[in-house]
């Protein structure tokens, strides 16, 4: 791998990614306020609420192995194709249990705020997005980021596609929506899946399954801290205000997330690569590290002055009816430049195996999350939920920082990079 980690090639990686990110996430954005135009806030509400808790609950089977995926994709103790193949029996065994569950328990919930039929699809949406994931991990694994931007790319366009038509057809049941959602997805893995077979094969291994099942707790526990930070005030609002709270906040969030493209496609693409480097080469990797930081800053910097000068046309665009979702925007707008540097210090953490520090900063901003989220709901509503997604993003932001910095200052730090399990935050696909 040494001799592939050119400039040109790494430069190359991180442009085929982050084009097919933007392509697929402005594609993804577009059909979310598209979906919310022509559903209004109570109906955007519903099918919010029910994708935040079929994802919430989805890590159950997920347990973070994306994470896992790439990270291997660098080390390549096991042939790639093994490691794939492996991930993906795991989340199917597990999502067999984890959607008769839901199926099983959807009656049970509120259904002005999730209906059994809309939670059933989400749950299915939710699984075949999972599984697509990990295919599109795979080849930014292997650095065949072309790839990856050609495959999601195509899959958020066509999801575009089916929204435009359900509306051209004046469609306004929540339900049709999250169909078409799952028709997209089921479409894109199945396609996704010949082209994996082709370029890399797929094998599985019981002693990868193993190794990845002992691994789990780490990468799981990340993923379900990070989910807290970025989803939790959704659940919260859809249990204490419902879906009318919902559906104005959620745009604003979904945007945002959507703006994630840049700093996500220089994640993907450098985390094997620093993990390589921070075991072969320490010192060009703390080098690189330094660029990516800062560069990431100044790009999260940017994207957060033109996310806050432009709220006021995406609220002309979603109509009068979202008018309070500005004030969100604008203050989710900060957010931008936080995320940023996590992204970059994340890629850092994971590289160096800092996974047990960096787990303790998740849980206590996770756990500060819930509880000022939980204080504030009642008293300052969506505005105050999205003050506390700030200060937590804000606060995450200064600990990994500080445990970056920590590392890099020891003298012996040089060739002492961990071998354990490292992991990392995952972005909501919307």
């Amino acid at each position: 791998m040494v001799e592939s980690l050119t400039r040109r090639r790494l430069m190359g990686n991180i442009a085929s990614l982050l084009s097919g990110s933007a392509l697929a996430q402005g594609f993804s954005a577009v059909a979310l306020l598209l979906t919310a135009r022509q559903l209004g806030p109570a109906g955007y509400g519903r099918y919010a609420a029910s994708f935040a808790l079929t994802t919430f609950s989805a890590i159950i089977f997920n347990l973070g192995l994306n994470v896992w995926l790439l990270r291997e994709g660098g080390r390549r103790t096991v042939p790639l194709s093994e490691s794939v193949g492996s991930v993906l029996a795991i989340k199917v065994g597990g999502a067999v249990i984890w959607l008769g569950v839901v199926f099983a328990l959807t009656p049970l919930l509120p259904q002005d705020t999730f209906p059994a039929t809309l939670l059933r699809l989400s749950a299915l949406a939710t699984l075949l997005d999972s599984l697509l994931g990990t295919v599109l991990t795979a080849f930014k694994a292997a650095l065949l980021n072309q790839v990856t931007s050609v495959l999601e790319s195509g899959a958020d366009a066509a999801w575009l596609v089916a929204t435009l038509l359900l509306i051209a057809s004046d469609i306004r049941q929540v339900e049709a929506y999250m169909q078409a959602r799952v028709v997209v997805l089921l479409f894109g893995l199945v396609i996704s899946l010949l082209v994996v077979w082709r370029s890399i094969a797929l094998t599985i291994a019981f002693r990868t399954v193993k190794r990845a099942l002992r691994e789990a707790f780490p990468f799981v526990a990340a993923e379900f801290l990070a989910w807290i930070s970025l989803r939790m005030d959704v659940l919260i609002l859809a249990w204490t205000l419902g879906e009318s709270a919902v559906g104005l906040y959620s745009p604003a969030v979904g945007v945002v997330n959507a703006l994630f493209l840049v700093p996500a496609a220089v994640y993907g693409v450098m985390v094997p690569v620093l993990s390589h480097l921070y075991a072969a080469n320490p010192r060009q990797a703390e080098v690189l590290a330094r660029r990516m930081v800062l560069t990431l800053l100044a790009v999260g910097l940017g994207l957060a002055l033109a996310f806050a000068a432009g709220a006021p046309l995406l609220i002309s665009f979603l109509r009068g009816s979202f008018s309070e979702s500005l004030g969100v925007m604008r203050i989710l707008s900060v957010i931008l430049l936080f995320k940023s540097g996590s992204f970059a210090l994340s890629a850092v953490l994971v590289a160096i195996g800092r996974q047990s520090q960096r787990t303790v900063i998740q849980a206590v901003t996770a756990a500060l999350n819930v509880g000022l989220n939980i204080w504030i709901v009642y008293r300052a509503g969506i505005y105050g939920v999205a003050g506390v997604y700030v200060l937590t993003e804000l606060l995450t932001l200064a600990g990994y920082a500080w445990l970056v910095q920590r590392y890099h200052s020891r003298p012996l730090a040089y060739g002492t990079v961990s071998p354990g399990p490292q992991v990392t935050s995952t972005v909501p696909p919307d």
